[in-house]
């Protein structure tokens, strides 16, 4: 019995030494990627990563690989997500509905309607470097004011003029100095790649944007058609806010 105490003595003390690999943790030699644990000499990935060290993205697990912090959509784009499987999902505290795949740039729109029934405000006043568009709309738009991109610049150029509470563009920004009513086109593209495939929750309705027509009327899109309307700045419709990232 001594000399088997002593042998197990003299094993422990040579595996404290000499750091062998068999006394050793059998995870020590294994780094897991993107947060996995090594259990019993395999990584655990967590959810959004596979792969043997979970380095892979896994490309069907797109809002958990949104939702880690790590991953832009343009990340995930050039990963191999098609811009259809990214429109709808959460990002930036709003639905995705526009992504630029060369320099990553996009647009979310906030998850509920700010208002189902308000209105445009400032009537009577041609909002100072506010481009008038009484034409209707091209396809891109083209026309200042219309574009994607203008409806942040729109929505201040608004709110210099008019503050009142309850108007389209004041419930937008009362979400977020960053939150706007979006411009013509940006409200088409909400209709086109968020409405027209279920996400959003939007109303058969009618929706605000920011483009003016003049100082008694502004611009209106039509969610069960996706059509352009211009409508007296004080009727009341519909208003979802948007956001750039």
């Amino acid at each position: 019995m001594k000399l088997v105490k002593s042998s197990l003595l003299l094993w422990a003390v040579l595996c404290t030494v000499l750091s062998t690999p068999s006394c050793t943790d059998a995870c020590d030699d294994i780094v897991c990627e993107n947060g996995g644990t090594c259990v019993d000499e395999a990584c655990e990935c967590p959810e959004g990563f596979i792969g043997d060290f979970c380095e892979q993205m896994d490309i069907s697990q797109i809002q958990a690989l949104l939702d880690g912090g790590t991953n832009t959509p343009k990340m995930l784009y050039d990963a191999g997500v098609t811009l259809d499987s990214l429109y709808g999902k959460m990002y930036e505290g709003g639905l995705i509905f526009y992504l630029d795949t060369v320099d990553g740039t996009g647009m979310v729109a906030a998850t509920v309607d700010q208002s189902d029934g308000a209105v445009w405000g400032c009537v009577g006043i041609n909002i100072p470097g506010l481009n008038n568009i009484s034409s209707s709309p091209v396809d891109p738009e083209t026309q200042e004011g219309a574009r994607i991109g203008d409806g942040a610049a729109n929505t201040s150029a608004i709110l210099a003029e008019c503050m009142e509470a309850g108007i389209a563009a004041k419930l937008c920004r009362d979400l977020g100095d960053e939150w706007f009513l979006p411009s013509r086109g940006e409200l088409k593209l909400m209709y086109t790649n968020l409405h027209e495939n279920g996400h959003g929750g939007f109303a058969a309705d009618a929706y605000w944007n920011s483009t003016e027509h003049s100082n008694f009327v502004a611009w209106t899109t039509v969610f069960t058609i996706g059509g352009w309307f211009d409508d007296s700045k004080f009727s009341e419709s519909h208003v979802r806010a948007a956001r750039a990232f």
